[in-house]
């Protein structure tokens, strides 16, 4: 029974997020994980708790096996310990009244999020708020608490709802139940309404925004013509086919996926001067992937081609992936390169922020990067007033990686309240507004937005003010850890 009952928590949460995206299954999804919880020692927890997350990671980031598959079981089985401590933290916190526990509760899972978005370079997929992110009214609240707060939210609804159930052992016992729960029901109603009337106020507000005309690309190139020199002239030519669909549009820029100009940039001039080329026949910039480098020195970078077929300069990718673009601990994991061949990428130091017609300002990020909200913030606050990411999914085959690296995508609108540019070589292709809500995307005609090609194009609203949360932060979050400390003194 206490296998089923982890299986089934661990099941919800799966179906609140792509492809299936039931996300009001996030709201009762736990429940069942705090009844295999309930007086159990803390080790008993720790060990239910594992499983739950071992069994949900498995499911939401086993992906990561078409990379490789010992990186991805260490990297499920690491990700499982954030559930086990958390399973441990609820037997600790027992002794709290009812109404400080679901809440010094919600906000050690927001804590533990935080950290597991910062930790070891990070991962900040498949945040329990992330299953939220078509629920426009509800996600605003992340522009003050950025998406912790989503999840702390959803949290303490599972949490009150366990608390109820769990006093309700029989008719007669749910009026007793309501009754001992009625103060922190009455709190959490108050809480969700405060949130939802704040999203209906911030998205109904109607302002008259400048905007900018953007086109994406989606050339849906296989991963192994990236590696084969004779492939790059026929991977640029279909880059430029998609592209000359585009000229109609009257666009202001023009963006290609990560990497579209495989190999070194300034190794190609040939092809280099073919997307000159097309720049000033289309007279709109073209913003492309490849690799810089600097002698000795490589990245990945994007540069900006402008509709004069100059170069107007070159951002060079500031977050790298561990093991995917460097081989982090070197020293010591050298020995991986008799198995697999790692170079380093360097990693840029610069928030470059590239500038169109009418000083319209944008920032670039690339791959993971629009998942990381402290770069997004960073470049907000450097002066960009909306933002781009080129990235390439395709390592991760036809499954569900896009669309959860489009929903921690969407937060960065919110938090921020910039829209996005994405253009993914395999999907998901897309242009989402400075509120989450997204305006376009690259879709076939049957409705596949993966491993198709084709273009999307639209107008996106240039918002120049800074939100509390591109100004301060994760505030939220701090005051979550220091609520966790007083919780510990009281018990």
């Amino acid at each position: 029974m206490t296998f089923l009952s982890c299986l089934l928590s661990a099941g919800l949460l799966v179906f609140s997020f792509p492809k299936i995206e039931w996300s009001f299954l996030a709201w009762i999804a736990l429940v069942p994980f705090f009844c295999v919880l309930d007086g159990q020692k803390p080790w008993v927890a720790f060990r239910r708790a594992y499983l739950v997350g071992f069994l949900f990671f498995t499911f939401t980031a086993g992906w990561t096996c078409y990379v490789t598959y010992i990186g991805a079981f260490f990297l499920v089985s690491f990700l499982a310990l954030y559930f086990a401590f958390f399973g441990m933290i609820v037997v600790y916190f027992q002794r709290l009244t009812l109404i400080r526990r679901i809440f010094v509760l919600a906000a050690t899972w927001a804590v533990l999020e935080f950290i597991r978005a910062h930790l070891f370079s990070g991962f900040s997929w498949v945040m329990l708020g992330h299953s939220q992110y078509k629920n426009l009214w509800l996600i605003q609240i992340a522009d003050i608490t950025g998406v912790y707060g989503v999840s702390f939210l959803v949290m303490l609804v599972n949490l009150l709802i366990f608390e109820i159930l769990r006093n309700c052992r029989s008719f007669r016992d749910c009026f007793a139940a309501l009754a001992m729960t009625c103060k922190a029901s009455i709190t959490v109603a108050i809480i969700l309404s405060v949130v939802l009337v704040y999203g209906l106020w911030v998205t109904g507000q109607k302002k008259s925004y400048e905007m900018v005309r953007v086109g994406v690309v989606q050339p849906n190139i296989p991963l192994a013509a990236d590696w084969d020199e004779s492939q790059r002239p026929w991977i640029v030519a279909k880059d430029i086919q998609l592209t000359q669909q585009l000229k109609d549009q009257k666009l202001d820029l023009i963006v290609w996926p990560e990497t579209s100009l495989p190999g070194v940039f300034s190794e190609a001039p040939l092809l280099t001067n073919e997307i000159q080329d097309t720049a000033v026949s289309l007279h709109t910039p073209i913003l492309i992937g490849s690799i810089g480098n600097d002698g000795e020195k490589y990245y990945n970078s994007a540069f900006l081609i402008g509709a004069d077929g100059q170069m107007q300069g070159r951002y060079d990718k500031i977050h790298l992936v561990p093991f995917g673009e460097y081989l982090p601990l070197r020293p010591i994991l050298g020995w991986i390169n008799k198995f697999v061949a790692l170079d380093d990428f360097n990693a840029g130091k610069t928030y470059k922020i590239f500038s169109l017609q009418h000083n319209k300002n944008f920032g670039v990020l690339i791959c993971f990067e629009d998942t990381v909200g402290g770069l997004r913030r960073h470049f907000v606050q450097a002066g960009a007033d909306f933002l781009v990411n080129m990235t390439n999914d395709a390592w991760f085959e036809d499954t569900k990686a896009p669309f959860l690296h489009l929903q921690a995508a969407v937060f960065g609108c919110v938090e921020n309240h910039r829209s996005l540019v994405r253009a993914a070589n395999t999907g998901v292709s897309a242009l989402v507004d400075p509120w989450g809500s997204i305006m376009a995307m690259v879709i076939d005609g049957h409705g596949k937005k993966t491993f198709t090609e084709g273009t999307a194009w639209g107008s996106l609203p240039l918002n120049h003010e800074k939100t509390f949360y591109t100004k301060y932060g994760d505030i939220f979050t701090y005051f979550c850890f220091l609520c966790i400390l007083m919780a510990v003194v009281i018990v």
